[in-house]
Order: C-alpha cells, then sequence, then structure tokens
C-alpha cells in the first residue's frame, strides 16, 4: 500500500486506499496541544507545535503577569529555542462605555469591559508572549454586531497582523 494511505481492518470490514486531502503543505499536520492535557511542560515544548491555554484572571494585574511566566517556562524549554506560538482566549461582554472596568463574570469565565480595558487586556498578552488571541462574544449582551463593529473598528487596527506565509499550490 502507498505511504500515506488508510488501511482499516476491523470486525466491522475492511476498508483500503482512503488518503487524507488537501495534504499539509509543510509535510506533517501541526499539532497544538490544549490546556496541558495531561502532559509536562517539557513534553509539550518537545512535541507540541502551539500551545493554546486559558488566561487565568484577566481582570487583575497578576493573571497576564501568571500567563508570561508559563509561556516564558514553556518557551524555555523549546529545544533549539524554535519559534512555536501561544493562544489563548477570553470570553468578552463588551459594554458601550469604553471606559468601563474589566470586571469578572460567571466565576471568572467571562469579563465584562470597556473596549479600553479590552485593548489594555490584548497589550499584557501581547507582551506576555501571546501570539494568537480569540474573543468569544456569546455571553455578550449587545447585539453581535454592535460588537463586531467596534472590535473591528476601534480595537483590532491596535493589533495589526504579522504577515504570513505566501500560498502554497497544493497537489492532490
Amino acid at each position: 500500500m502507498d505511504a500515506g494511505r488508510l488501511a482499516i481492518d476491523s470486525p466491522l470490514g475492511r476498508f483500503e486506499g482512503a488518503e487524507f486531502l488537501p495534504k499539509p503543505v509543510a509535510g506533517a499536520i501541526p499539532m497544538v496541544v490544549t490546556s496541558s492535557s495531561g502532559q509536562s511542560l517539557a513534553w509539550i515544548a518537545e512535541h507540541a507545535d502551539g500551545w493554546l491555554t486559558h488566561p487565568n484572571a484577566t481582570h487583575a494585574p497578576r493573571g497576564p503577569q501568571h500567563l508570561a511566566e508559563k509561556i516564558r517556562a514553556w518557551r524555555d524549554l523549546i529545544p533549539g529555542g524554535a519559534f512555536r506560538p501561544h493562544m489563548t482566549n477570553e470570553r468578552i461582554d463588551l459594554v458601550d462605555d469604553p471606559d468601563h472596568p474589566r470586571t469578572p463574570l460567571r466565576g471568572g469565565y467571562v469579563l465584562r469591559t470597556g473596549r479600553k480595558g479590552l485593548m489594555a487586556l490584548l497589550e499584557e498578552w501581547q507582551a506576555a508572549g501571546v501570539n494568537h488571541a480569540a474573543l468569544g462574544i456569546q455571553f455578550s449582551q449587545r447585539p453581535a454586531a454592535e460588537v463586531l463593529e467596534e472590535l473591528a473598528n476601534d480595537v483590532l487596527p491596535h493589533f495589526p497582523s504579522h504577515a504570513g506565509l505566501m500560498p502554497s499550490s497544493v497537489a492532490w
């Protein structure tokens, strides 16, 4: 059988010749570890292509500081000092008042804030070594369209994307 082809032989039947398409451009599918998934920090540093962790308490300075310590400890263990991205996320309730302070809701799993507090948090994450941030708006009290418009117009321009890789053609 060709390398990269899938064969399954089980009591339910036999299946041969399947393959996953499109093929990964880099030769392998990147593995991003979420949380610690039971592995040690050393294992994650050696085997993961990226790491997604919870940001801790985002309403207080200690949360981003702890996140920075965690990212630094992980990156110190990456073989050869290679770059690997870190990702984190927060569920937000972005309020109309841009000066509303960062306030935890739902036991700390949602952050109510104005855009200035959100921008300060994103700056703290950036300084901590976060490369990708996901913002969930499912708990927002404002209509999603309003929140997305404010994020697009007033927040994201302060955090431009890095230049990406050039597109590659994929041989099917």
